[in-house]
């Protein structure tokens, strides 16, 4: 596993890989087959490292395994000579509209016009996937997409969408303050304090690094304000897109889960009989990666070992 931050856009940006680097390019042999992952929100790719390593276990030697975080959902090394842009005019880096332009930046710039893509995306993740089929550039070189626990449509009427929209939003502003006082203990007591009370949701020892990511002032107000802007812009399903792609699109629901309920599968499918969606029928949550990264990730690899060949 490999790790670094990267200016994509201006912005310090989080990226891990399983195999090759991504200024490495792809191996001279074997397949060109590379795998994108998309994160929910937050954006923090530490999460994801549990599925990204149980991911790669499933494929070809050759083919790397890449998750980029979202900008400016991980603050940068105090050291490192380019900070996050900061400021009034820092919406456009960080909201839906600058986060999309963001992946496709950095498909753009690192993944090789050889390669065989095959996008997976988690939650929003899922929409920007949507998003980025609009480039015929990116389209075209496209294998296969992998949507886990989809929020591609109607977010606020789910609902986790009112729940956040209705409580967690009204306090935003509160929540951060609170956090900022939380990232003024010592970094032993937070770690205590986050093993202790994150227990509660699902917080584990190896997901503690990440929510320490998390718990920064700056990132949690990112966070929010991205969550913000899905409440407003992530209305009705792209049905053009989906239609036009719809053999290259891979959807999985969860049974009980607050984003993506059932009635919206049950709406693509009466729409798109032929469209390859499913519900989970193994009790895997929303937020998967802090407790079945392993299963889902293998579920996901042996899938796209599949698709390649």
């Amino acid at each position: 596993m490999q790790q670094s931050m990267l200016a994509i856009n201006g912005v310090q940006t989080h990226v891990i890989t399983e195999g090759r680097w991504v200024e490495e390019g792809l191996a001279s042999d074997g397949h060109k087959d590379l795998v994108l992952v998309i994160p929910g929100n937050p954006g923090i790719p530490s999460y994801y490292e549990g599925f990204i390593k149980s991911l790669k276990s499933k494929l070809p030697t050759e083919t790397p395994v890449w998750i980029m975080g979202h900008a400016g959902h991980v603050l940068p090394p105090k050291n490192l000579s380019i900070a996050l842009p900061e400021g009034q005019f820092t919406g456009k880096y960080y909201n839906l509209t600058g986060q999309l332009e963001h992946k496709i930046s950095f498909i753009k710039k690192y993944v090789p016009k050889d390669a065989k893509i095959h996008l997976v995306g988690h939650s929003i993740g899922c929409w920007f996937i949507l998003q980025l089929l609009k480039d015929k550039e990116i389209a075209d070189r496209v294998v296969k997409c992998y949507l886990l626990f989809p929020t591609i449509e109607r977010m606020r009427e789910t609902p986790s969408g009112k729940f956040l929209t209705n409580f967690v939003l009204r306090f935003a502003a509160v929540i951060v303050y609170l956090c900022w006082i939380f990232s003024l203990l010592p970094i032993i007591i937070q770690m205590i304090l986050i093993r202790t009370i994150g227990g509660i949701f699902g917080v584990t020892n190896k997901t503690v690094k990440p929510t320490l990511q998390l718990l920064k002032a700056p990132v949690l107000k990112r966070v929010f304000d991205l969550a913000k802007d899905e409440m407003i812009l992530v209305r009705e399903l792209n049905h053009e897109i989906v239609s036009k792609y719809a053999d290259k699109l891979w959807i999985y629901y969860g049974a009980t889960d607050g984003w993506t309920p059932s009635i919206y599968y049950d709406e693509l499918k009466a729409k798109y009989p032929n469209i390859n969606a499913q519900i989970c029928k193994r009790g895997f949550r929303h937020a998967f990666v802090l407790s079945n990264d392993v299963q889902v990730g293998k579920m996901v690899g042996d899938l796209i070992n599949e698709s390649i060949l």
